[in-house]
């Protein structure tokens, strides 16, 4: 038996099946209108350029304003105010958009996230959930099976950005050090050792959990942003040595910056040597930091001599360097994944894999204070120990079906494009920019391009020296100077680029971080012409801030 809805004939009934499904989906083309509207609302106005355009009001009042309407306000309305909240928002889809690590959403994930949210399935409970959860647990076995994983041991959960991944990491961690911490409280002297360059979430978990930054020990980077591992070694003695626990130790499986991967077969040797040699009762928990990185699994079994999908000697050579150190994540406890960073996914969707699931149940809560939410105890009931009381399965699904999609081949199409575009922006730096601009991270493991900006006629541009502290600080305020003009400057949508800037592309062997303008890009629609476009767009930038810029004579002077 079905639900006529559009039988009715009261105001209500015409207002709610104009907002909400009814039962039987009949009014589901309702739905789809107004995608299609909001779509053309906000595609109709996205400009030319990289960034969505400004919105200029003409009654000079802002957006919103913050008060509630007395009444309803007609779907098409409201909707027609797209293009103003995305006015100056970032467009990931444009071939000169090359900022941070955000893919476009592929069209598979957004259709199945928008379907099965229309149904509100709580990824929490298998009674809510039921089947879609089952999705989760696909994920979590596929992601195993790359990574080296037993795929009928290890454990995943779905969660909200790769600093929960390294919270939930640390957490476990925590629960073996010191089993009934949840109950007594954290002792103190908890540690966490990771690496210089390690992204700041790691910190930021250290301080959530109640470790505390200070406990958070960051051992020394080598030049291409690997672990130092006799530092991280160092580190570990210390903590050790004083009698204090260390919760976790967290190794690069993919920094922001130039890809770098430890070994962590290295580091789960030196856990278990010093584990063994301070007599431990507990065994540290050793996290990749992968939520970059794992896409790269993919090219594990790809086989690079016959390289069927023809990519260049150089992309080759990258490609097998990441995957000689990927192969050493199957020796971490646990590792991390951001599918909207190099899984083509929309935010948020981000899973925590651990090597035996059985870790999971360290954070199991006790049932008796959690509210009734958990009435089928045959059901598979993730909440019982997630952070999240609420979680989307819809996202579950989406990702997983996104995957599919895509499959292994699809994501080594993409990736292996995002590395050959990279290689042909350095070959037009070279060829375009040289004595302006270098490429200065010539051995990265990823799409990353660092390019460092000199002073008209300065020395440093023909082979910089990063052991002269006052040449590297130098060019540092030219390089930052030059990206705050950029970043002010309005031109002509046709004409704007949109980069980003790294404090730290690496470090010195003094600790000096050294600035550098970042491209990257993992749109498919980046060519080796847009490639060169972005270089004579960001040369000319540059000569116009040199011949305007009234404090060009503060770097000359500082040589």
């Amino acid at each position: 038996m079905t639900t006529d809805c559009s039988g009715y004939g009261d105001d209500f009934a015409d207002w709610r099946n104009g907002l909400f499904l009814c039962p039987d989906g009949d009014n589901a083309d309702v739905l789809v209108e107004l995608i299609r509207g909001a779509l053309d609302e906000a595609l109709s106005h996205q400009g030319a350029g990289p960034v969505y355009p400004r919105w200029e009001q003409e009654d000079g009042r802002s957006l919103g304003g913050g008060h509630l309407p007395e009444g309803p306000v007609a779907s098409e309305a409201v909707l027609s105010q797209l293009p103003r909240w995305l006015a100056g928002s970032v467009k990931v889809h444009h071939h000169m958009f090359a900022k941070n690590v955000v893919p476009p959403p592929s069209f598979v994930n957004l259709a199945a996230l928008c379907a099965v949210s229309l149904f509100m399935p709580n990824g929490v409970t298998g009674e809510d959930a039921a089947e879609t959860l089952t999705a989760e647990l696909s994920c979590a076995q596929a992601l195993a099976r790359l990574a080296g994983y037993d795929p009928d041991q290890a454990g995943g959960l779905f969660t909200f950005g790769g600093t929960a991944t390294n919270l939930y990491a640390i957490n476990v961690g925590i629960s073996k050090a010191q089993p009934d911490h949840a109950e007594r409280g954290i002792e103190p002297g908890m540690a966490v050792v990771g690496s210089w360059p390690a992204h700041y979430s790691q910190k930021s978990a250290c301080a959530w959990l109640g470790i505390g930054t200070r406990n958070y020990i960051s051992a020394a980077s080598l030049p291409d942003q690997t672990t130092d591992l006799e530092s991280m070694e160092a580190a570990c003695r210390d903590v050790l040595a004083r009698g204090h626990r260390l919760a976790c130790i967290m190794g690069a499986g993919g920094t922001t910056s130039n890809m770098a991967v430890d070994d962590f077969g290295e580091i789960a040797a030196m856990r278990d040597r010093l584990a063994a040699e301070y007599g431990l009762d507990y065994t540290p928990h050793v996290h990749a930091d992968t939520v970059i990185g794992w896409a790269y699994l993919c090219f594990i079994d790809y086989d690079l001599h016959r390289n069927p999908l023809e990519f260049s000697p150089p992309v080759v050579a990258k490609i097998s360097r990441l995957v000689e150190r990927l192969r050493t994540v199957r020796h971490a406890d646990s590792f991390g994944t951001d599918f909207h960073k190099t899984g083509f996914a929309p935010y948020t969707s981000s899973m925590i894999i651990m090597r035996d699931g059985r870790d999971f149940s360290r954070l199991r809560r006790d049932g008796g204070v959690m509210t009734p939410l958990f009435h089928d105890k045959d059901a598979y009931n993730p909440g019982t120990f997630t952070l999240e009381t609420s979680r989307s399965a819809a996202n579950m699904v989406a990702t997983w079906v996104g995957l599919q999609a895509l499959g292994k081949q699809g994501m080594r199409k993409l990736l292996g494009h995002a590395l050959e575009t990279a290689e042909a922006l350095r070959r037009h730096v070279d060829a375009v920019a040289a004595g302006d601009v270098t490429a200065i991270n010539k051995h990265s493991y990823g799409p990353d391009v660092f390019l460092r900006c000199y002073p008209p006629d300065d020395p440093a541009a023909s082979e910089e020296d990063f052991s002269d502290t006052s040449s590297v600080r130098r060019i540092n305020q030219y390089t930052s100077d030059l990206f705050a003009w950029l970043s002010r400057q309005r031109v002509p949508e046709a004409e704007q680029i949109a980069l980003s800037k790294t404090s730290a592309a690496f470090y010195t062997p003094a600790g000096e971080p050294v600035v550098a303008l970042r491209v990257y890009s993992l749109n498919p629609y980046f060519s080796d012409s847009h490639a060169r476009e972005l270089v004579a767009r960001l040369l000319k930038g540059k000569r116009q801030f040199d011949a305007i810029h009234p404090d060009t004579d503060v770097y000359e002077g500082a040589r």
